[in-house]
């Protein structure tokens, strides 16, 4: 598959019509722009940003330009890194070429990054890589929690990499794109899947990175890996909010102390390249990269929760900068279920959700002979009785939900790989009928939810 790009992007048909119109177009956005959990890139109204309308970190917004904003964080800030936004080819693989990089910057002595997207042209989902540069130069580093007064800040080399994923980019200002190393997880387990559960690959797609966040929040858990900030454990200068995750991350990094791993960043970048190997952070990959050391087997029982209850939160860390300590974990606290958790026997692949609410592309399509245009069709779970949503499925890339279509008429309207409806350049000018039919994917059980069928009418113009 070719990249997308200026020569590959689908045109925006002329006219849209259709009574439920309004309401689909309205709720297609919502679903994109306001989801919370472990989809939310707030590009809801009230959050997206002209131009210049604000400042962020160091540096005024870029005028004239649209950009991606977010943090990096590995429970403190990541400071002076390289940030590449990397565009997602038609088949949900990574662009990794960096000619074609959308657009490149550096996180701040916060964590916090800008970029200025270069091609104006692009809409789908984005890549946003986070690299070490390390150099005579530059040092590019990171406030580790469990070292926050003998050894506050861990270099981060070039070899050590964090990722997530903004799930859809399309040409407006976006904030709170948050990458930490259990997106980082989170990207990588997508990217592990080949073909074995019910003949899904892997590659990203706004579906398939909210279904994986989901099993690895659950993994770790968590309620959510995507939306929220972690709070900075190592005083590093920088911010966010979320304890519990940070907690989470302190745990990992005391474990990785407790085997003897030097610089927490060998550990992290073990645990992205662990869920690449088979998705399940088992300890497959061997050994923590550039060291000696086994890898341990974070599926284990007794593991993770010890380290965080016994040696980060023992009363006399002194590298410890947040309280309370293990006498202090009130029973049915949050933090307390989160030692539970974490010393649990744990396997991500039984990690199930469902899908309970479908938002499609609406019922009348208005098209050109010769035109293809992609579909985002989203299986979703609606969280409670709010407008928030957590995708599980899109029918634009890699799922575990299946996406059936048929056409009435083959030769005229047909539907490629990933929900891309073609029309023929001979396609006599009428209308045409598609039947989409939503349904989980046989042969796996990381995704449940009704069978249901949709019809959509497609005008050739």
């Amino acid at each position: 598959m070719q990249p997308c790009g200026h020569s590959q992007q689908p045109r925006t048909p002329r006219k849209v019509r259709g009574g439920r119109l309004l309401v689909l177009m309205a709720l297609a956005a919502a679903v994109l722009s306001g989801c919370n959990g472990d989809f939310d890139q707030r590009q809801d109204v009230a959050k997206k940003i002209a131009p210049g309308g604000s400042s962020v970190g160091t540096t005024a917004n870029p005028l004239g330009a649209t950009f991606v904003r977010g943090v990096a964080s590995i429970g403190g800030a990541v400071r002076n890194a390289v940030v590449i936004l990397r565009p997602i080819n038609l088949d949900g693989s990574v662009n990794w070429a960096d000619q074609d990089a959308l657009g490149q910057g550096v996180t701040f002595f916060n964590g916090i990054f800008q970029i200025t997207v270069l091609d104006r042209t692009y809409r789908g989902p984005v890549l946003v890589e986070v690299r070490g540069q390390n150099s005579v130069t530059t040092v590019t580093d990171g406030g580790n929690p469990v070292t926050a007064t003998s050894n506050k800040f861990h270099a981060m080399g070039q070899q050590h990499v964090l990722y997530s994923v903004l799930p859809y980019y399309d040409a407006q200002s976006t904030g709170d794109t948050i990458v930490t190393p259990l997106t980082t997880f989170a990207v990588m387990r997508c990217l592990s899947f080949n073909g074995s559960i019910a003949g899904v690959n892997g590659g990203i797609s706004a579906g398939l990175f909210g279904l994986v966040c989901q099993q690895a929040a659950r993994f770790f858990g968590l309620a959510q890996v995507r939306a929220k900030l972690p709070a900075d454990f190592a005083g590093s200068g920088g911010f966010g909010s979320d304890a519990l995750q940070s907690y989470a991350l302190a745990a990992l990094a005391q474990l990785a102390r407790d085997i003897g791993v030097a610089n927490v960043w060998d550990f992290w970048l073990g645990l992205a390249q662990d869920a690449a190997d088979d998705g399940i952070a088992n300890g497959s990959i061997g050994f923590v990269p550039g060291t000696g050391i086994a890898m341990p087997d974070l599926t284990a029982s007794g593991l993770i929760g010890n380290a965080l209850l016994n040696n980060y939160l023992a009363p006399g860390n002194l590298d410890r900068l947040v309280s309370p300590d293990s006498t202090g974990v009130a029973a049915g606290s949050a933090l307390a279920q989160l030692i539970t958790d974490l010393n649990a026997a744990r396997d991500i692949n039984n990690v199930t959700v469902d899908y309970d609410i479908v938002f499609r592309v609406p019922d009348v399509l208005e098209l050109h002979r010769g035109q293809t245009e992609r579909t985002t069709v989203l299986a979703c779970q609606q969280i409670g009785n709010t407008t928030l949503f957590h995708p599980f499925g899109d029918s634009a890339g890699p799922s575990f939900v299946d996406f059936s279509w048929v056409s009435s008429s083959p030769a005229n309207v047909s539907v490629l790989t990933f929900g891309r409806i073609t029309i023929s350049p001979t396609a006599p000018i009428g209308d045409y009928t598609l039947q989409l039919t939503v349904s989980p994917k046989a042969g796996q059980i990381f995704v449940t939810g009704f069978t249901r069928a949709y019809n959509i009418t497609i005008k050739v113009r």
